[in-house]
């Protein structure tokens, strides 16, 4: 019997562990869930027969090591930042790794080490990064094998809440790692190439900088750059395309709202405010204003941020309760960290509500002459707050991708991101199965 450990029980682990549960017996697996919540874990394994839930801390390297010795294949659902620990024991250990992370430049530098020991690293394996990466491979194969030259790809992805459930002036919940949304765009410059030339759009703007888009069956979408788009001309096998372009999407009215709060300076993660909880959240707010303002503090609000008084700017602020005299709760909190802790009620995800994925990919390509133009869409809501388009989107990728590596189904070894057809085509029609399915449109422009 095969043992896979998965590490986190979080809200994107739900239908990963019920896949990997649900296809335990017929694969002679053990599925061992280890979270520091272990009532977390116990929740998502159930009585299953299959499965076995238990308390575990990450950084106990002494106990890490002991359950991925004897492991099959570890999925690591922990922070980013934690994965490397856990693939460096994997590598000496023996086992296969899945992450629905962002690949780093340390786990590409275990590759030559991870084939030489005939493992599979897998990652990517979640949503964005993950399906976007399989839905895009596949066009972009479809393209090339009839013979076509690309000159543009274009990627749009957001975790949104779905329309029936958009109650909030923001037209936003959280659905997936609420601190990576306060965070985002902020680790350096968003950069992309078009038309060959390469742009920049550095934090202060990012959010600034957006272009709307038109989704069939979802609506109207804001988007704003996201990362850096050019590394993945290099992944998709794409050296020479002129114009690559990865960004966000955000419902109306969001971006403006956000980048009032990057003008502010209150998203920023690395220092903290002196005796924050003797401050409300006005008093906290008001002392990022220039001092030279005159008025009220939402008059030189109003006026810094050039909005006027009554703007659905403005109202967005004080629902989210910028405004308002509540006292912030930590003594010493950094100023994401405070932004946080008034977001987190502000944006939850209400029990009756639906999450919503929506993903779209655009290309422009030359064939026979021609110039073609190719859209691929996909829209995905929950099915209740447990199984969520998040947990869907980014859990089945992941455990499907588990799947195939321990059926030996993916031949490739070392450190890898699923780009090729061995991995991308049985997920993407396994995931269609499951009704997570993109919509393929072409014409000639």
């Amino acid at each position: 019997m095969k043992k896979i450990f998965v590490i986190g029980a979080g809200r994107s682990a739900t239908n990963l562990i019920e896949y990997l549960l649900e296809h335990a017996a017929e694969n002679q697996w053990k599925v061992i869930v280890g979270d520091y919540n272990e009532k977390l874990a116990r929740q998502k394994v159930g009585d299953h027969p299959s499965g076995e839930a238990i308390f575990f801390d990450a950084n106990d390297a002494e106990k890490r090591q002991q359950l991925i010795a004897s492991s099959a294949l570890v999925v690591s659902f922990l922070p980013a930042h934690m994965h490397l620990g856990v693939a460096r024991d994997c590598l000496k250990l023996g086992a296969h790794l899945v992450t629905a992370s962002y690949l780093t430049r340390e786990l590409e530098g275990m590759n030559e080490a991870v084939k030489a020991k005939g493992l599979v690293f897998l990652n990517e394996m979640g949503a964005d990064p993950g399906i976007d990466h399989m839905s895009a491979m596949r066009s972009i194969d479809e393209i090339r094998e009839k013979g076509g030259k690309l000159t543009a790809f274009k990627s749009y992805c957001g975790a949104l809440v779905a329309p029936e459930s958009n109650d909030n002036p923001w037209g936003y919940k959280f659905t997936w790692s609420p601190m990576n949304l306060i965070l985002a765009g902020g680790q350096s410059a968003a950069k992309f190439i078009e038309n060959g030339k390469y742009h920049y759009i550095p934090y202060h703007r990012l959010f600034s900088t957006t272009e709307t888009i038109e989704v069939s069956g979802a609506g109207t979408f804001e988007a704003y750059a996201n990362r850096d788009s050019v590394i993945y001309r290099e992944k998709y096998g794409l050296q020479d395309l002129p114009t690559m372009f990865r960004a966000t999407l955000r419902v109306p009215g969001f971006c403006e709202a956000w980048n009032s709060l990057v003008k502010l300076g209150i998203t920023d993660p690395n220092y903290e405010i002196h005796q924050s909880d003797q401050l409300t959240y006005r008093e906290w707010v008001e002392a990022y204003l220039p001092t030279n303002l005159q008025g009220s503090m939402e008059e030189k609000l109003a006026a810094y941020l050039d909005t006027p008084l009554n703007s659905p700017l403005m109202g967005r602020l004080e629902w989210a309760g910028l405004l308002s005299d509540q006292h912030i709760i930590r003594k010493k909190g950094t100023p994401a960290e405070i932004l946080l802790d008034l977001l987190l009620e502000k944006f939850k995800l209400g029990e009756e509500d639906k999450d919503m994925l929506v993903m779209v990919d655009k290309f422009e390509y030359e064939w026979e002459g021609k110039k073609i133009c190719r859209t691929s869409s996909m829209v995905t809501k929950g099915i209740d707050p447990l199984h969520t388009a998040i947990s869907r989107t980014v859990g089945l990728p992941a455990a499907i991708g588990a799947k195939l590596i321990l059926q030996g189904k993916v031949q490739q070894k070392g450190v890898q991101m699923p780009v090729n057809k061995e991995v991308y085509g049985p997920v993407l029609d396994e995931l269609a199965e499951l009704g997570i399915s993109f919509m393929e449109e072409e014409w000639v422009e």
